[in-house]
């Protein structure tokens, strides 16, 4: 859902637009729950490994099923089948699955102080959307985050058949927002690839490692 542009002007000289990532940013990262789930399952997982099995390369854009299932081109399962091979290659007799989609949102907490900050920037006049890496199965942040009417555009990887790092899903999220340049808008994420794909293409980033600081520096340089 988009809304017309609204007719407050925004006080900084160099930004006109601002685009959050979600897990990670204005809520908390899925991780914590992740590694909740393998130490509970009780199966010895080599780390250096494992994110690669489920994730794929995490710098790039590939047709791991996990990049697959987060352009909306396949089904949970049909990733779960398909990262089989791979942990079996990988010398594994048995893998912890990811979480389904309602109990990754009952282990992700949503970040205040980040909410607050991107409802206030949208107020004082930016562009603002949320550009986020997700899958279908867990299409229920959307609703729990009110996200549609916390930001003007919402770009969902999975419903787009795009997904970060790829400069094409950053192009279409700035199409989106409607006037402003990609030389004039700020993109906030946790991981260091999605930065520098975001980077690649001419927008301006804040990497964000702790998101109550990251809303304490948005507020300063915007606000």
């Amino acid at each position: 859902m988009e809304r017309a542009v609204d007719s407050v002007v925004p006080v900084s000289p160099d930004i006109d637009a601002v685009i959050f990532d979600f897990a990670g940013v204005l809520s908390s990262s899925p991780g914590e729950l992740m590694m909740q789930q393998i130490q509970a399952s009780g199966i010895e997982i080599d780390l250096t490994s494992f994110m690669p099995i489920i994730m794929g390369p995490l710098h790039d854009d590939s047709d791991h099923p996990w990049h697959e299932l987060e352009r909306g081109r396949i089904t949970f399962d049909e990733y779960l089948a398909g990262i089989e091979p791979l942990w079996r290659e990988a010398g594994y007799s048995a893998f912890p699955a990811p979480p389904g989609g309602d109990l990754l949102l009952s282990g992700m907490r949503k970040i205040p102080e980040m909410i607050d900050a991107a409802r206030d920037v949208r107020a004082a006049g930016y562009r603002t959307a949320i550009l986020t890496n997700n899958i279908r199965e867990w299409g229920a942040w959307r609703r729990e985050w009110d996200a549609d009417n916390l930001v003007d555009v919402v770009v969902d990887s999975c419903e787009v058949g795009m997904r970060k790092p790829g400069a094409d899903i950053f192009e279409l999220t700035v199409e989106r927002l409607g006037g402003p340049t990609v030389e004039r808008t700020l993109f906030l994420d946790d991981f260091p690839w999605n930065i520098a794909g975001a980077e690649a293409v001419g927008l301006q980033t804040m990497h964000v490692t702790d998101p109550v600081a990251a809303a304490a520096a948005l507020r300063a340089r915007l606000l």
